[in-house]
């Protein structure tokens, strides 16, 4: 498949913001269904994980704005992840 992605700084902050977001949402209703005793930090360690990867498919498809975006986001996850680790 060949998809056709724009190379646009504000895609790359949609895509870096909403991805993450989705995967904390259910990964969250995942553990109060199951009532698995899974430690707050691994969501927001995902979070990062997921952009890390989405940047990575964003340079090898050159597409070096949506990456930009990306990347920015990545930053303020990691910024938001060091506060609440210093907060507690």
């Amino acid at each position: 498949m060949n998809f056709k992605i724009k190379d646009k700084f504000y895609l790359g902050l949609l895509y870096g913001t909403a991805l993450p977001l989705l995967s904390y949402i259910f990964g969250d209703m995942l553990q109060k269904e199951f009532e698995h005793s899974i430690r707050p930090n691994f969501f927001y360690i995902l979070c990062i994980a997921i952009n890390v990867i989405i940047f990575r498919f964003a340079i090898k498809a050159e597409k070096d704005n949506l990456a930009r975006g990306i990347l920015m986001t990545t930053f303020i996850y990691a910024i938001l992840f060091a506060i609440f680790i210093i907060r507690k």
